[in-house]
């Protein structure tokens, strides 16, 4: 029998001495240190189990033991983020369901059906389509009994915009899209629906319009989808909000909802608007809650006019800044997901606005018609 050489009895004991002290590492860590909530896993970690006092405790000891050791082993979160980044980088394959990884490391939205939305598979029916287009006109005829305004503004879904960076192998259908066959059967009606899939695409040669590591649009993209919903706002006078480019020169880091839902530890540079660029020193309120679905915040502009209500989604965020430059006063209401039209309206009705804006996020087009349906 052969003998190992010396420089292979040195290696295999680097490596055992190394796994040695890395083991050492996690349990003096998992000793001295106890985590209850992990906020990137949305759950409470396991904690020690007390010393069991009758047979019934002894039989679960061990699996509650095993619970708290796998959540709390000191090097817990390393392991985790080096599995990630190689099942990442090496394999294309994610911790996560809800998140996909593109083509140039771009990270793309993959619950609520995102995936079969952006391949055309879930084209609307007749009746569904029906029922949009009632449910905008239902909204309109509100709106005017209050003396108001109203539109419908849809937020492209991020594969909308950025499809070249989206998994080679995802195929999609030659056939309209959900939003497509929203437009087709309310813009012979002249039903205010507005799309801004046009001015993202064009926009996004100047900087990006959506992070890659997030599902929402960056500064520049709310801007863009701002001057277009401006464009198609119908009140007279109101001031528009200039800005080029480049005047997005102030830099920051972004940790995009992708990446922390995939346990990617990936930081985003951005950058954003010039303060000195806005038109108005808009005062307001942050978003507080109203009900458990709700949130509700308010500006105003001294130099402008007009009270508004602008409804929208987690797309709210970038883009108030902007809104609330070109009219008195704004009611932001903040929904999660697609909370139904009837638990706004009396919210709506309060505050009896000059124009409703209500803005939804691509993938939640079907949401007007189920809506309307179940009401």
């Amino acid at each position: 029998m052969s003998q190992m050489s010396l420089s292979a009895r040195i290696y295999a004991g680097a490596l055992v001495g190394v796994a040695l002290l890395f083991l050492a590492a996690g349990l003096i860590t998992t000793v001295v240190r106890q985590t209850a909530v992990s906020s990137g896993e949305n759950r409470s970690f396991a904690q020690l189990p007390a010393w069991p006092r009758s047979l019934a405790e002894w039989e679960g000891f061990p699996q509650r033991f095993d619970d708290y050791f796998n959540d709390q082993f000191g090097l817990r979160t390393l392991l985790l983020r080096l599995n990630t980044n190689v099942g990442a980088l090496m394999l294309g394959r994610l911790p996560s369901n809800r998140v996909i990884l593109g083509q140039h490391d771009w990270l793309f939205y993959a619950a609520d059906d995102s995936l079969d939305l952006y391949a055309n598979k879930r084209p609307l029916s007749a009746a569904q389509l029906a029922d949009a287009r009632e449910a905008v006109v239902a909204r309109i005829s509100h709106a005017r009994q209050l003396g108001a305004a109203y539109m419908l503004v849809i937020a492209p879904d991020k594969h909308s915009i950025y499809p070249e960076h989206m998994p080679r192998f995802l195929a999609r259908r030659d056939r309209p899209s959900q939003l497509d066959q929203l437009l087709a059967v309310t813009k012979p009606a002249g039903l205010p629906v507005v799309d801004l899939r046009a001015a993202l695409l064009r926009g996004k040669d100047e900087g990006l319009v959506y992070y890659k590591d997030d599902t929402h649009w960056t500064e520049w993209g709310a801007y863009l989808g701002y001057r277009t919903l401006m464009a198609a706002q119908p009140l007279p006078d109101v001031p528009l909000l200039q800005i080029s480019a480049r005047q997005y020169s102030v830099a920051s880091d972004v940790k995009g909802d992708l990446a922390k839902t995939a346990n990617l530890p990936w930081v985003e540079r951005t950058v954003r608007a010039d303060p000195a660029a806005m038109r108005c020193a808009a005062t307001g309120t942050p978003l507080e809650p109203l009900s458990p679905n709700l949130l509700i915040a308010r500006s105003q502009c001294a130099s402008a006019n007009y009270k508004v209500v602008y409804i929208g989604d987690s797309f709210i965020d970038s883009i108030m800044k902007y809104v609330s430059q070109s009219f008195g006063e704004v009611v932001y209401i903040s929904r999660s997901g697609f909370t139904p039209w009837r638990d706004v309206q009396s919210v709506v009705d309060r505050e009896a606005p000059d124009l409703i804006i209500e803005q939804l996020v691509e993938r939640h087009v079907s949401s007007i018609a189920d809506a309307r349906a179940r009401e």
